[in-house]
């Protein structure tokens, strides 16, 4: 099974909310994950506590889309996440997707040093969340993302496991 059929499944099975809307999209959060050398669950993850898989999601503060991006954060000083998108262009889910993607990446492996409670703070609180006090909110964040990501996580290992015990059973067949 794909992995992506994988997170669907495990989406479905612990009954996260839109799970049809976050199936369609599974495909592109894998690959925006590994163009970004990302674990795809916690991405998933990430869209869930973000948004609960609603497209049209903004929010009071004006963040867009799935991922929940503020539009003039949508870039950064030297571009390298492309150009900045509007808050109309971060409610298509693919653009919203593709570009949390990058801007998580990017505080994965430039600030976090692959440490992922550290960058999830980041990406929802920015540099609040360096050095030795990280600001409460975006650590309560990051441990929100990490607990979904560890029960999608383990729905998927009951997946394979059941793969594994029926020869030839494939469960999208």
């Amino acid at each position: 099974m794909l992995l992506a059929e994988l997170l669907c499944t495990a989406v479905l099975s612990i009954g996260m909310p839109n799970a049809d809307l976050a199936c369609y999209h599974m495909h592109t959060v894998v690959e925006a994950a590994e163009q970004n050398n990302i674990d795809p669950v916690i991405l998933a993850a990430l869209i869930h506590v973000e948004s609960r898989w609603t497209p049209d999601a903004v929010s009071k503060s004006g963040a867009c889309g799935l991922t929940q991006i503020m539009p003039r954060w949508s870039t950064d000083r030297k571009k390298s996440f492309g150009k900045r998108l509007t808050c109309q262009q971060l409610l298509e889910p693919e653009a919203s997707i593709r570009r949390g993607a990058k801007i998580f990446g990017y505080w994965l492996h430039k600030y976090a040093k692959k440490k992922y409670k550290t960058a999830l703070c980041g990406y929802n609180a920015g540099f609040r969340c360096k050095g030795e006090k990280p600001y409460p909110r975006g650590v309560a964040y990051a441990k929100n993302v990490l607990r979904y990501a560890k029960r999608m996580k383990k729905e998927i290992k009951i997946l394979r496991e059941y793969e594994e015990e029926i020869p030839g059973c494939m469960l999208y067949e």
